[in-house]
């Protein structure tokens, strides 16, 4: 029996596939769609809730999720018990991030949207010949939910997030997990005296075996010797050479250290400082700072990440992540086991071309 001091929390992390992006992810014309009965909306929505209503997370972090879409209908007309804070792509796109926690177990302390976007981004000094190099112009986002138990009063900062999906453009994606990180600890700094427990729910369109992934998970990370173009381990490369590359790297590298994220209302802003970003200096640190370390709970539960997250037309891999930090006792009671053997997705019992990631946590003080 739980003590008012620890609870019983699942989370839910899963990319849905927006349906106005399901025709670009399946490489089908509209009118093939229409002749496939499982990937039409209404079926395939309801055999997403289907899984929430079999699995009962308390919190869900939806990667994809469109605004005013199949999945709000449903949520109401079945009378689920979520709140849902959405983040929309800026641009043209109707889908974002967003998560859906229950409102019967938690008070919303605060929430916050980024995107991956630099304010001032014309300050930042650039060669013509060699063109801008802002990283910050993408159209990614990210959902942060600090949360409060009314049973232990416990506070969670949940983050959803979907990074850039560019195989090759790993420096963007790892300028853009840093300043997720940088954000998250700009919200816990403005709550120090009261002790965060941190859970983060992604689609980094990242490997377990890249820089983006070990960047998360451990204090530091030296771009000295790093491959930017493999950063993310989709291309298959090892992401670190025996040649320095720190005239290159350093470049992308002076943009991260130099942004820096900022409150406005329940934005977080990125603000980038002028800066020479093509000089480099020697003496100069290629240390990137993490003061957020993460584990994972699929690694923590099984010893390894799943085999496979995504599986669709052109890609296969593990993209898809569940990490938390705390200084309380946490003990993962389960995961959802995501099949090892390839199955080709979406299908009439997976509506995605994502697996959803599950996690069955008690924790105490």
């Amino acid at each position: 029996m739980e003590s008012k001091n620890e609870e019983n929390i699942k989370i839910l992390s899963y990319n849905i596939l927006a349906q106005t992006l399901l025709g670009d992810s399946l490489q089908l014309t509209n009118e093939e769609i229409e002749e496939i009965p499982y990937l039409g909306v209404d079926y395939r929505f309801n055999k997403i809730v289907e899984k929430i209503e079999e699995l009962k997370p308390d919190v869900c972090l939806f990667q994809e999720f469109e605004q005013n879409g199949k999945m709000q209908t449903l949520f109401s007309s079945k009378k689920l018990t979520y709140e849902i804070l959405f983040k929309k792509r800026p641009g043209n796109h109707q889908e974002g991030c967003a998560i859906a926690y229950d409102k019967t177990k938690f008070r919303l302390e605060n929430y916050y949207g980024l995107e991956f976007q630099a304010e001032n981004k014309k300050n930042v000094f650039y060669s013509k010949k060699k063109g801008n190099p802002c990283l910050y112009n993408k159209e990614n986002v990210a959902v942060f939910a600090l949360l409060e138990s009314y049973k232990t009063k416990f506070y969670y900062l949940i983050i959803c997030s979907h990074l850039l999906f560019n195989n090759s453009r790993g420096d963007i994606k790892l300028g853009q997990i840093y300043q997720l990180i940088k954000s998250a600890l700009l919200i816990k700094n403005n709550y120090k005296d009261i002790p965060i427990i941190t859970i983060l729910g992604a689609d980094l369109n990242s490997t377990y075996n890249s820089a983006i992934y070990d960047f998360i998970t451990s204090k530091s990370i030296n771009v000295e010797f790093l491959i930017k173009y493999n950063l993310s381990g989709q291309n298959y490369e090892e992401y670190i050479s025996s040649k320095s590359l720190a005239n290159e790297n350093y470049r992308w590298f002076k943009e991260i250290i130099n942004t820096y994220p900022k409150f406005d209302g329940h934005k977080i802003i990125l603000i980038t400082k002028k800066y020479d970003y093509y000089e480099y200096y020697e003496d100069e640190s290629l240390i990137l700072e993490n003061k957020l370390i993460m584990k994972s709970f699929y690694k923590e539960k099984n010893g390894k990440e799943p085999k496979q997250t995504s599986y669709s037309k052109g890609f296969q891999g593990t993209f898809d992540f569940l990490f938390y930090n705390t200084n309380y006792d946490l003990k993962i009671k389960n995961v959802l086991e995501i099949p090892e053997k390839e199955i080709k997705i979406p299908n009439e019992n997976n509506p995605s071309d994502h697996f959803p990631l599950f996690v069955d946590f008690n924790i105490h003080n």
